[in-house]
């Protein structure tokens, strides 16, 4: 194969996949230029060794193993927290990002072409289907955990202030525990507490309040 056409066909598949990372990153997604461009590249120059090999009776032998393997790439951008699974469609995408750099690595320039402006239409004009179908399903439940340090002596006002607070919010508590901390005087109280994802800045308010009172040393929270 002439150089000049291996370099079209590389520089090819590195630019769409530019094109699809483009879109991912204007959206603060996981995987943006850099990473789908590489995906694309990589995929055309696997596709390009099988092309060149002399002897090879089956092109496609190593494109076949792009699949599969693109699929432990793709593992690791999605994340699972409590009942909500992230990154599904960045790692779809990754995926298609290396069709899109196998088609152009293969010499198939207008159907690369014209698979990336497909995936980058389904990213962006199809975003709408994510509210229809979230449109009658509640948002799941989350666990979390408030940690308040405070004197022993205080103990029963922070509880009091702790429960008056989350029955405002209508938030349900899982249990509170006590800990004696390693400070004299001290001790350490944890509630979990059962949330919806987007009603966690309920828990800033909560931590601004019980914040002030001045026997609390340390307050924060996480997700359990």
């Amino acid at each position: 194969m002439a150089l000049h056409i291996f370099t079209l066909r590389v520089v090819s598949a590195l630019l769409l996949g530019m094109l699809i990372g483009a879109e991912r990153q204007w959206r603060n997604r996981t995987a943006g230029i850099r990473t789908n461009g590489l995906v694309a590249t990589g995929a055309a120059l696997f596709v390009l060794l099988s092309v060149m090999v002399e002897g090879d009776t089956s092109p496609t032998r190593i494109p076949a193993q792009i699949v599969s393997g693109i699929g432990f790439l793709g593992a690791g951008v999605i994340f699972k927290e409590g009942y909500s699974v992230s990154g599904l469609n960045t790692a779809a995408t990754i995926w298609s990002a290396a069709a899109i750099g196998a088609l152009a690595g293969f010499g198939f320039m207008a159907p690369a072409a014209l698979g990336t402006v497909v995936i980058v239409v389904a990213n962006t004009v199809l975003r709408f289907s994510t509210g229809i179908h979230g449109a009658g399903r509640e948002e799941p439940f989350l666990e979390y955990q408030l940690s308040i340090l405070c004197g022993v002596a205080e103990e029963p006002h922070i509880r009091s202030v702790l429960h008056a607070m989350m029955s405002a919010e209508a938030i349900p508590l899982r249990g509170v525990s006590r800990e004696e901390s390693d400070q004299d005087g001290r001790i350490a109280i944890t509630a979990r507490v059962m949330m919806k994802r987007n009603e966690a800045a309920k828990l800033e308010q909560i931590i601004s309040r019980i914040g002030l009172e001045e026997s609390v040393q340390a307050i924060h929270w996480d997700a359990a």
